[in-house]
């Protein structure tokens, strides 16, 4: 493999104008940026991403906004004004891709709506993000990632049985969405190489909150069963959750097939329930969960973590530790995986980023750009597209750009 071929990223050259804000949009340009594509991020001249101002920050830089708007350029521009406008419109005669999460309608409103602009670019690709979707009775209504987790029935099986519906740990909605929309944007180009001609990708939280549902919204579809909320465990196997061990310390089990509860029963010394047709077959397991669930959990109590980690290894049980995001970032683990990619920022230094969570054997996707200032590059993509110093200089006291 020469150095070339090492380099290449296959996005290389496709231009991409992101006029998203805070999680799924910006997920969705930093993937494509990852690949290899020039994204341009778009930010209002009136304080720009909100995300910049979420906690927690070290000098000044918030976590959120540095993790996903890695490998962008940034310029701030005021969409109400009718000069930025017609800047958006330059840029995207040009562009490949748009990104855009705003509300239903908002767009159109700046004339920026994909029926406005795929009459002066047929190639454009139009990935639009939104909580409903496009079309349907609620696409004007706007929504947050924890509201559409309330709403698609996702919280309604999160948490423990009978307490209160819990939000997921992780913005799910936001960041599958964001990379749901990559997919999209990517197989979009595809069929633009055969069909010669863009089309809008309508993302939705809603969405892929149903298709994260996925086994849970199919047993309803196909039983009528609602699912409901069972902790850590599964609805599918027993035993296969947490469990408390004597030094308060917690760990999963995964003994979700009948070979790995044999040999979780033998190595707690449950050997009595083998014999029991009660607990003889996942099916019958589920069945009964409360006593297998109980038995276990009385037998776990009476081991320190370690000690129960270390006899169920050579058991051949299926065991972790539950660990913090200190302890799991920590694990050596870590330094063979491709997730945490090196970025050297202005203010920062040198720091890690969670980056593309794929590894390849004949690409590198890497961090190229750091998560820009806002306006950062507003200059230098004016040049770009023809402005001379004195027309940016214009457009800066008037607060088009910034």
């Amino acid at each position: 493999m020469n150095a070339k071929s090492a380099n290449a990223l296959p996005l290389d050259g496709l231009r991409v104008v992101d006029f998203s804000r805070v999680l799924a949009g910006p997920v969705c340009g930093a993937m494509l940026g990852d690949m290899g594509a020039e994204v341009l991020k778009i930010e209002d001249v009136h304080g720009g991403d909100e995300s910049r101002t979420w906690p927690p920050q070290r000098e000044g830089e918030s976590a959120c906004y540095v993790a996903n708007n890695r490998n962008k350029r940034a310029m701030a521009l005021d969409l109400k004004a009718p000069e930025g406008v017609q800047i958006a419109r330059q840029l995207l005669r040009g562009a490949d891709v748009l990104i855009e999460n705003f509300r239903t309608g908002t767009m159109e409103s700046f004339g920026l709506g994909w029926e406005d602009l795929r009459a002066e670019n047929p190639r454009l690709i139009y990935c639009a993000v939104s909580a409903f979707g496009r079309s349907g009775p609620r696409a004007d209504e706007a929504g947050y990632e924890a509201l559409m987790q309330a709403f698609s029935g996702i919280m309604s099986i999160t948490g423990e049985p009978d307490a209160a519906p819990v939000r997921c740990g992780v913005s799910a909605l936001d960041i599958m969405t964001g990379t749901l929309c990559a997919f999209g944007a990517v197989n979009a180009v595809l069929h633009r190489q055969t069909t010669g001609v863009g089309q809008r990708v309508d993302g939705s939280l809603f969405d892929t909150a149903i298709g994260l549902l996925n086994f849970q919204a199919q047993s309803y579809l196909l039983t009528g069963t609602i699912p409901k909320a069972l902790g850590s465990a599964h609805p599918s196997l027993v035993p296969y959750r947490n469990f408390r061990c004597k030094d308060g310390l917690w760990v999963f089990i995964a003994g979700g097939n009948d070979r790995l509860w044999q040999r979780l029963a033998r190595a707690l010394g449950l050997e009595a329930m083998l014999d029991d047709e009660r607990y003889a077959s996942n099916l019958a397991r589920v069945a009964h969960r409360a006593e297998v669930e109980g038995a276990v959990s009385a037998a776990i109590a009476q081991f320190e973590r370690e000690a129960l980690l270390a006899l169920l290894e050579p058991a051949g049980v299926p065991a972790t530790p539950v660990n913090d995001i200190a302890r799991a970032l920590g694990d050596s683990q870590m330094e063979s995986r491709p997730v945490l990619k090196p970025m050297a920022h202005p203010k920062l230094g040198e720091i890690d980023v969670v980056g593309m969570p794929l590894g390849f054997s004949n690409m590198e996707p890497g961090i190229r750009r750091h998560a820009p200032a806002r306006g950062e590059h507003t200059d230098e993509v004016l040049a770009e597209l023809g402005y001379t110093p004195s027309s940016i200089a214009d457009l800066r006291a008037r607060k088009v750009v910034v």
